[in-house]
């Protein structure tokens, strides 16, 4: 009878435990270009790029057309403004002598990912898209999807290189809010 019993704990819990590797599995190869690099692979997030996101989950009507808000936002075109006539203008005054589209010291809030090694890109990923969602909700360490905090923000919002208003947290997320339907904003 104890025999019995055990057996069936230990069946529940081989199913349970295969369950939950299938679900991961599918999440990973819903995400990954077929490499199968997983944060729990490596230790470390791998940036798929904003297509990916949209084309995954973030891009129809159960989802509020997030990818389509987010791709409209000064966020999306933070790395094409490097390329400006403003762009160099701040990086002159800064003492910064690199092109701000190669400088580490714009790219750091201009690229999600900024100054990482390329083994924490897929190939989906594109630096041309500037500050992406996995900029804000994700991190090279950290593969669970979060919302980000003031701390998380003013990373960037800092006032740092170049002249911001002060930054407000909670304006500032509703400028840029792309919550699912149904939602409460912050």
């Amino acid at each position: 009878m104890v025999l019995a019993f055990m057996s069936w704990i230990v069946f529940t819990g081989l199913i349970q435990y295969n369950q939950n590797a299938l679900t991961n599995t599918s999440a990973v190869s819903l995400l990954s270009d077929g490499d199968n690099k997983t944060p729990r692979d490596s230790g470390k997030y791998i940036y798929v790029g904003m297509e990916k996101c949209a084309s995954v989950c973030h891009n129809n009507k159960d989802m509020g057309f997030q990818y389509d808000i987010v791709r409209s936002s000064p966020h999306a075109n933070a790395f094409k403004i490097l390329g400006s006539r403003k762009a160099a203008l701040y990086a002159k005054k800064a003492d910064i002598r690199a092109n701000p589209d190669i400088s580490l010291i714009c790219l750091k809030c201009h690229e999600t990912g900024a100054g990482l090694d390329s083994s924490f890109f897929s190939v989906t990923y594109r630096k041309e898209d500037g500050v992406t969602c996995e900029a804000c909700h994700k991190g090279p360490y950290i593969a669970k999807t979060y919302l980000p905090k003031e701390a998380d923000c003013l990373k960037c919002h800092n006032n740092s290189v170049h002249r911001m208003n002060k930054f407000n947290f909670k304006l500032n997320c509703k400028k840029i809010a792309h919550q699912r339907p149904g939602t409460k904003t912050l």
